[in-house]
């Protein structure tokens, strides 16, 4: 995702960049640059270079973008706003320009995406005095706005009930085209008027728009402010996201103010750390055997300290939350090979645990204890276990720092004591239900459930953090719906599960 300039000038490229940077370090974004016209090869080359000079000077703040395309693009609506959807852009910037104020304006009124249309008298304001909205019926609208994009608030109105009063002024009209004229030549006045009265060089004033912004009835008044105000900058803001889109949008940005979301290198990385991890092998085979025997120990003597060190030598979590990973990226040859080794890693604990039981009724006279039976018996809790511990879990993996709370993870989710019991139980011949749980199955549906969670759970997460399915990957949103369907079914059923049984 990314914040995109679009340049036709060496002018409007010199007064949108420090505005780009701003937006796009305020919206955890990348910062492109789109040059208009197809021969301007010089232009392009010259964004280049500057793009990356003034995103340096900034890579050493805590909020610094990531320096992203140049490309040049025909000067059409549709040429852009396809460039736009296959950039994934989120905010189209564009400088005012006389010499191209009517296409301007087209493109204003018609682009897909959110955008804003400035005229620049300086950079962008550091301080909330300096930030007008246009009147008080704006203010809400315009403060959701200044602080995605600038990180601060308005603290003024340039008039405090100026909306209000021109769709009063329209209402009452009479229709005719002088009396219209004359009210807006003299709205036009008045706004540019308080411009020059209240407004210091360096000010900012938000004038925001729906999805229509030409429909709108201080359009006209918004356009005079953004071509002849002498002392602050103007910025009209056109919304153009659906429901889905801003509430997606909302959600990221919460997400990134809670935890910034990870640095490249730090991504590649922990793509690369599980994936390998999600590799089935003889290692992970053999790990997850003796995890699952050392559990049927504990379980068997009721101690519940041995069963927490199988907790802690089980290797499974990992090609779960690859599954999870996959979701996030939409990796569907990643999900298959994480879901062959949550496979394997079931029948090795499973198949381990069952012989395991078999050697047990050689010996000793096989008894179902207590901690046995603590996992026959499911509850729509356990969803929370899995989800709050798969979520705890791939935090931990983002953040180096927190790797001492991987263990915690691991034993909250608790995989491999369930799947022991169900191998020792069925080693057993311990099939009937009673009022205590239902053998075999009742862990193995235990297990199904953190499975699951830790699934959902980790590709929420990882999403958050920056590792983010590509643009329009249907794959994985319909794998996700699928799980999450799947897991709220698991979940009405298990509320009558006890109903069924007894």
């Amino acid at each position: 995702m990314s914040v995109t300039l679009l340049v036709g000038s060496q002018k409007q490229l010199a007064d949108g960049l420090p505005w780009l940077r701003r937006f796009a370090e305020s919206m955890k974004m990348q910062a492109d640059v789109l040059v208009l016209g197809m021969d301007h090869r010089t232009l392009e080359l010259r964004s280049q270079k500057e793009l990356g000079s003034i995103l340096s000077d900034a890579s050493d703040s805590p909020a610094h973008c990531v320096v992203g395309r140049v490309e040049r693009v025909e000067s059409d609506v549709e040429a852009i706003s396809a460039r736009l959807s296959k950039w994934d852009s989120r905010l189209l910037l564009m400088v005012d320009d006389v010499d191209d104020d009517r296409f301007q304006a087209t493109l204003f009124d018609r682009c897909p995406i959110k955008s804003v249309w400035l005229s620049v008298k300086g950079p962008p304001p550091d301080s909330a005095k300096h930030v007008f909205s246009i009147d008080d019926a704006s203010i809400k609208v315009t403060r959701w706005i200044s602080r995605r994009l600038l990180g601060v608030d308005p603290a003024l109105q340039l008039e405090h009930d100026w909306l209000g009063a021109e769709g009063e002024s329209h209402e009452s009209s009479d229709g005719s085209k002088s009396d219209l004229a004359d009210r807006e030549a003299r709205a036009i006045t008045k706004a540019l008027d308080l411009e020059r009265q209240r407004c210091d060089p360096g000010d900012l004033i938000w004038v925001p728009f729906g999805s229509k912004p030409s429909a709108e009835s201080h359009y006209k008044v918004a356009r005079a402010l953004l071509g002849q105000a002498g002392r602050s900058s103007v910025a009209l803001v056109s919304q153009k996201e659906s429901w889905n889109q801003s509430l997606s949008a909302g959600v990221r940005y919460w997400a990134s103010h809670v935890a910034e979301p990870m640095d490249r290198e730090a991504r590649l990385e922990l793509a690369r750390t599980l994936e390998e991890g999600s590799e089935p092998s003889l290692e992970f085979l053999g790990l997850i055997s003796a995890a699952a025997m050392l559990a049927a120990f504990g379980l068997l003597q009721n101690s519940a300290a041995v069963i927490i060190g199988a907790m802690l030598i089980a290797p499974l979590m990992t090609p779960i939350m690859g599954a999870g990973l996959s979701l996030a990226h939409g990796n569907r040859p990643l999900f298959r090979r994480s879901m062959l080794s949550i496979g394997i890693g079931f029948a090795g604990a499973f198949g381990s645990s069952f012989l395991f039981g078999l050697l047990v009724r050689l010996v000793h006279h096989p008894v179902v204890t207590d901690e046995m039976w603590g996992r026959c018996n499911p509850s729509p809790l356990d969803f929370c276990v899995g989800l709050v511990g798969g979520m705890a879990a791939s935090y931990a993996r983002t953040r180096s720092h927190l790797s001492s709370a991987l263990a915690g993870a691991a034993i909250a989710a608790a995989l491999v004591p369930p799947i022991s019991t169900a191998g020792l139980q069925a080693s057993f011949n311990v099939w009937e239900s009673s009022e205590r749980g239902w053998p075999v199955f009742g862990p193995l549906i235990l297990v199904c459930v953190n499975v699951l969670t830790i699934m959902i759970g980790t590709s929420f997460v990882l999403y958050a953090r920056g590792l983010r399915v590509e643009s329009g990957h249907k794959w994985a949103t319909r794998m996700t719906v699928s799980l999450v369907t799947l897991l709220m079914l698991v979940l009405v059923w298990m509320m009558h599960l006890e109903k069924w049984l007894f």
